[in-house]
């Protein structure tokens, strides 16, 4: 009979000698996630995909950050300037500090609608642009909304002035006035009656939040997994809430980070689901330093939670010079020579419960066969070794 087959992921970084590679520099923070009402998504001005963002987070200029359908943020810029952000939207934010509290800031919405409050009397310069239209003001109260079907944007004042309008005319539209454009149309201003301001931006608290314990405290040898206990918070009491019995997605920040609904098999996320308002992740790290998991789920604020892992002398020690041992015995003896005299930066096991030395004692040994083995050559140095292996087969298997 065939055994049972499974496989097992590893990850190893060695790290070339003396290859470095200098960030540039970082863009500075002009803002910071004050509340957020479910799974808020945020792309830094750095990277190219986006990642749950979580309360307190800060915004730096040219990140972009976005809702879907019953999600629902805030942010306090560093002026004071509060804005709220709808569901279905999509904004770049860019600013540059003025002062201490005063920026100039640029908000680029592609879709959506937001409710704004220009701080007062600082001198700071704030404008949003649509496709279709922008709106410079000071001191001021307002929602924009833009329509991407329609390609339409809706302006409506409620406290103070905004200068409103497109390459073909502009107008300055008060307190209780509104006003519309559409692409390739001079804008029109009207009437708004009170009962008609938006009021959407006074309903977006979150139901929920969650406390997370780990079952270890301190530093944490990489590739030893953490269990981490989930406890669901009603957020108007602040007490406990057992009633939550719906489904929870945790995000790590780091492709060395991994999270587990049983411990088996690892992926950067998870979603689990939480009974009387309680469950348990377990998390593994890859790689040497700090980096989180971030919980969320419908109608709650998402949660952070930050480890930090080390690689302890006696696992650099064994890991060093064997990986290039034995697959070297294997027969890959070209992998074998580049990786040798190289340092371990990180390693991790994507699925299975077993640690890399195991692995490699148990390939040494003929217990396990290498079924597929990959090196890629990164761009800032860095080598990646990815093993894939099995059970050896018996003789006369099928």
């Amino acid at each position: 009979m065939q055994n049972n087959k499974y496989s097992i992921n590893i990850t190893l970084i060695l790290i070339s000698l003396l290859v470095f590679s200098t960030l540039a520099g970082e863009a500075r923070v002009v803002a910071a996630i004050s509340s957020m009402k479910g799974d808020v998504q945020i792309r830094t001005v750095n990277e190219r995909k986006y990642v749950s963002a979580y309360k307190g987070q800060m915004i730096r200029s040219g990140d972009w950050v976005k809702t879907d359908l019953n999600v629902f943020l805030a942010i306090i810029f560093l002026d004071g300037s509060n804005i709220k952000i709808r569901e279905k939207t999509e904004i770049e934010i860019i600013s540059s500090r003025l002062g201490a509290k005063q920026l100039m800031t640029q908000m680029y919405i592609s879709e959506g609608q937001t409710w704004n409050k220009v701080s007062k009397g600082n001198n700071s310069e704030f404008e949003i642009k649509t496709p279709t239209a922008v709106a410079s003001v000071k001191g001021t109260e307002f929602n924009i909304d833009f329509n991407d079907l329609t390609e339409s944007t809706t302006l409506t004042v409620i406290e103070g002035e905004v200068l409103f309008g497109n390459d073909i005319n502009s107008i300055l539209a008060g307190a209780l006035e509104g006003a519309s454009v559409k692409k390739d149309e001079a804008p029109e201003i009207y009437k708004v009656d009170p009962k008609d301001l938006p009021d959407w931006q006074e309903n977006i608290e979150p139901a929920w939040d969650f406390k997370l314990t780990p079952n270890k405290t301190g530093k944490h040898l990489i590739n030893k997994p953490i269990k981490v206990s989930i406890q669901t918070i009603d957020t108007k009491s602040n007490k406990i809430d057992n009633s939550f019995n719906n489904e929870v997605q945790i995000a790590t920040d780091n492709d060395f980070l991994f999270v587990s609904a049983d411990g088996t098999t690892w992926s950067s996320t998870e979603n689990i689901i939480l009974k009387n308002g309680k469950g348990t992740v377990h998390v593994k790290g890859g790689s040497e330093g700090v980096t989180s998991i971030i919980v969320g789920s419908d109608n709650a604020e998402s949660k952070k939670l930050a480890f930090d892992f080390f690689i302890s002398n006696t696992q650099k020690k064994t890991m060093d010079n064997k990986l290039s041992k034995v697959i070297g015995k294997k027969g890959y003896s070209d992998i074998s020579q580049y990786i040798e005299g190289k340092s371990l930066k990180s390693t991790n096991v994507t699925s299975g419960e077993a640690n890399i030395d195991e692995i490699l004692q148990k390939i040494d040994t003929g217990e396990l066969e290498i079924d597929k083995i990959e090196q890629v050559l990164n761009d800032d140095g860095t080598t990646r070794v990815l093993l894939v292996v099995k059970p050896k087969s018996s003789k006369g298997s099928n």
